[in-house]
């Protein structure tokens, strides 16, 4: 079915059974199965174009897909990345990563989006929630058409920053809880990029890990170029001296402040470059802001303005002293900063940190996640704090998705319910677009059964989502 165009929002219909607020990797999926599960559904997004950091953020490549030992979770998320690397390499031709595509990644979302009967409002921003008793009626609206209000009666925050669910009068945390590293000190939790073993690098409330501008850059010798990365860089082994980067022209600017040791200052404290779908062009991850809450628009601008200064610096630093960067150019800079963790709400339930690690079971798991434990230091004093899981992958639990108070609203993606630390692994696409399936799939099924999101049986739930393609796994040990 090729995609077709919908109404402006002056003619669309103004009332749902679901309405989905946020078209990223967790929003599409919701979305999606919301639609395919019969439900009228309304997707609304800010920007132009769906995907969020898979796209848009140029955010390659897509973690947590399968678990630690390989196997997939399957679902919409396999459904679009099979899509998603037929056509890159149709497009972009052999030798890159087919899956790393955010161009071609952008235009499947669209397309299978509107295939599953869902309507769409790109350019379109989450104003206001009205509630009615222990819901939400109706939200309100702002695009090029005007302000508008719609009704609904199911709606899913997956905005990643909670927006939704603070509008509603939710509870939530902002950034770090105090005393949060409980959890990891006798875990014996490798470090990710440090050989130190220490947790207790802040033990304060509201920090928050720390945000990035991607890029690309062309003309890259792959090979050459990932053999840095996450390697600890001296001046010497860059053939340079400490007075040599002192006369660089963005040597001491934010990310660049030059310290006493022999350590190469770098914003993210390393190189980590990636393939993306077309040869020769590497995706960088290496610029960051501290401080940065990505809820203050204020906040949100001027670290726009640095990260971007930032990465021209870093590209200047990749072609003069990164091999395999000689002769390569600055290709592309994300439109907007990627934000790593603003609200998350606290729900039902609070998924830990520890349970993550000891990759925990629930009876009410409705989707898995697998990715390490990647906490980006909210200080900047080191590269990254965690360490890989103990299992092949851990539950999340239906609770985690519901609000306390909130009876028709559902929340999925980067913003659920998890704490400080179990966050730095929930946040990553693969595990967002999982929950955001399961999210959609449990509106289109109350909707169906004309009760709350709440009143439904977590085992009627699991049965749909292994109907539709998801694979729950073993969590044990990942070598077996």
């Amino acid at each position: 079915m090729s995609p077709q165009n919908h109404p402006p929002s002056g003619t669309a219909p103004k009332s749902y059974d679901v309405i989905v607020a946020g078209g990223g990797a967790a929003g599409v999926c919701a979305a999606i199965a919301s639609a395919r599960g019969g439900a009228k559904t309304l997707l609304i997004e800010r920007h132009g174009i769906l995907g969020g950091a898979m796209t848009m953020g140029l955010v390659t490549p897509l973690g947590a897909s399968s678990t630690r030992s390989g196997k997939r979770f399957g679902g919409i998320l396999w459904e679009i990345l099979d899509q998603v690397a037929t056509e890159s390499r149709r497009i972009d031709g052999e030798g890159g990563d087919p899956y790393s595509a955010p161009h071609t990644m952008a235009r499947v979302l669209s397309n299978r989006v509107v295939e599953s009967g869902a309507s769409v409002l790109l350019h379109t921003s989450l104003l206001e929630a009205k509630r009615e008793g222990d819901g939400i009626a109706a939200l309100r609206i702002h695009n090029k058409s005007g302000l508008a209000w719609i009704q609904g009666k199911t709606f899913i925050d997956a905005t990643g920053d909670g927006d939704l669910l603070a509008m509603a009068g939710e509870a939530f945390t902002l950034g770090s809880e105090p005393g949060v590293f409980r959890h990891l000190s006798d875990t014996g939790l490798d470090q990710v990029h440090e050989e130190d073993r220490t947790y207790g690098a802040y033990e304060t409330s509201g920090l928050m890990q720390p945000v990035t501008l991607f890029f690309t850059m062309s003309g890259v010798d792959l090979d050459r170029a990932e053999a840095l990365n996450n390697k600890r860089l001296t001046y010497g082994d860059l053939g340079m001296t400490r007075a040599a980067f002192l006369d660089l022209p963005y040597a001491n600017s934010p990310g660049f402040e030059v310290g006493d040791g022999e350590d190469v200052p770098l914003p993210a404290g390393r190189v980590l470059v990636t393939r993306t779908s077309r040869p020769g062009v590497a995706a960088v991850n290496m610029s960051r802001l501290t401080g940065v809450d990505g809820t203050d628009a204020e906040a949100l601008s001027r670290a726009e303005i640095l990260a971007r200064n930032q990465v021209a610096h870093l590209a200047d630093f990749l072609r003069r002293f990164i091999p395999g960067f000689e002769k390569s150019s600055l290709l592309e800079t994300a439109p907007a900063l990627g934000v790593r963790e603003t609200r998350r709400l606290v729900g039902r339930y609070v998924l830990s940190g520890g349970e993550a690690i000891r990759c925990a079971s629930f009876d009410d798991a409705i989707a898995q996640g697998s990715y390490m434990i990647d906490i980006h230091d909210p200080l900047g004093r080191r590269k990254a704090i965690g360490g890989q899981l103990q299992g092949d992958c851990y539950d999340i639990p239906w609770r985690s998705l519901l609000p306390k108070r909130t009876e028709n609203l559902i929340v999925c993606g980067r913003c659920l319910s998890a704490d400080h630390v179990a966050h730095s692994s929930t946040r990553i696409q693969g595990t967002c677009m999982l929950t955001g399936q399961a999210a959609g799939t449990a509106a289109a099924m109350a909707a169906r059964a004309g009760i709350a999101p709440c009143e439904l049986d977590a085992g009627a739930l699991q049965a749909k989502l292994r109907e539709d393609g998801v694979r729950f796994h073993p969590r044990g040990n990942p070598e077996a």
